[in-house]
């Protein structure tokens, strides 16, 4: 399966040599699961620099990232964005959206982003789900996931389907018919990450907000779990796979011929640049037939 990385902003620049980006983090995320039969390469694309995928069907699924930008903000690559977006729901294209790429797709399909007036929501929390799931199996009552974030998402776009939320955090994750599914926490967030990341904040976040949030970070999540739902949602249909099947096929075997014919166009090139030894080897067959 190959997923696109919308890449929405870098990492700030004491993190970047340890973690590199938002998008690798997912790699090393998805890559780490075990899902089987499931082989994965990843396509990134610098959102904030102008890159979207020209096509939808450059990827089998794609994921907004995070960002320290916010979704209601006036930056030049926000509207392209958004209008990506509402093309790709058009198509059903298969797309996860987390924290802001969670916003970005709430507000691109009508929905609304604010700065929440309960301030940040930050460290290990444990969210209600809904009873009726959206996914192929059923989940667990609470869903524990690390969070970072001031802005909300207060208003749900019309299609959206919320499936988990607290006080705090009504609309924590929606998904909108079979092909899109959004995260306001951050599974793709290690603790040792976010513990750097809100000591680096520590002084915007204030106690005991922040003090409480890296304790709770010593907690268990079900990273993997929802790691696992998301690929098992964002896969391909069986018979978009058998088509993917039958295409990379047909490429090799025309590759094949390809060969093939170079091979034997040197050949030709060969034997009209020495007409003599090519006389010499039919004289020679003649002989010794």
């Amino acid at each position: 399966m190959r997923i696109g990385l919308l890449e929405t902003d870098v990492l700030y620049d004491d993190l970047i040599k340890q973690y590199g980006s938002y998008g690798l983090m997912f790699e090393q995320y998805f890559t780490q699961l075990e899902c089987t039969g499931l082989k994965l390469e990843f396509i990134y694309y610098q959102v904030q620099q102008g890159e979207l995928p020209l096509f939808l069907d450059e990827c089998d699924a794609y994921v907004i990232t995070g960002s320290k930008a916010g979704a209601y903000e006036d930056h030049a690559w926000i509207e392209p964005l958004s209008k990506w977006i509402v093309e790709a729901d058009k198509a059903q294209a298969k797309v996860l959206g987390v924290c802001f790429g969670h916003q970005i797709i709430a507000q691109a399909l009508g929905g609304k982003v604010e700065q929440s007036d309960k301030g940040w929501g930050l460290g290990v929390r444990s969210l209600l789900t809904v009873s009726d799931s959206p996914f192929a199996q059923p989940l667990p009552k609470y869903l524990d996931l690390i969070y970072s974030h001031k802005d909300q998402v207060v208003k749900l776009p019309a299609t959206a389907h919320n499936f988990i939320s607290d006080d705090f955090c009504p609309h924590a994750g929606f998904t909108i018919g079979q092909h899109i599914v959004t995260f306001q926490g951050h599974p793709e967030f290690t603790p040792q990450y976010s513990e750097r990341l809100f000591t680096r904040r520590a002084k915007d976040i204030g106690e005991p907000t922040f003090s409480n949030a890296i304790k709770s970070l010593r907690q268990s999540t079900d990273e993997n779990f929802i790691g696992r739902l998301i690929l098992e949602f964002l896969r391909p249909d069986e018979h978009v796979l058998e088509q993917i099947a039958l295409e990379q096929e047909a490429l090799e075997k025309a590759l094949l011929e390809n060969k093939k014919l170079e091979k034997s166009k040197k050949k030709n090139e060969q034997d009209l640049e020495d007409p003599i030894n090519s006389s010499q080897i039919d004289n020679s067959q003649l002989h010794t037939s």
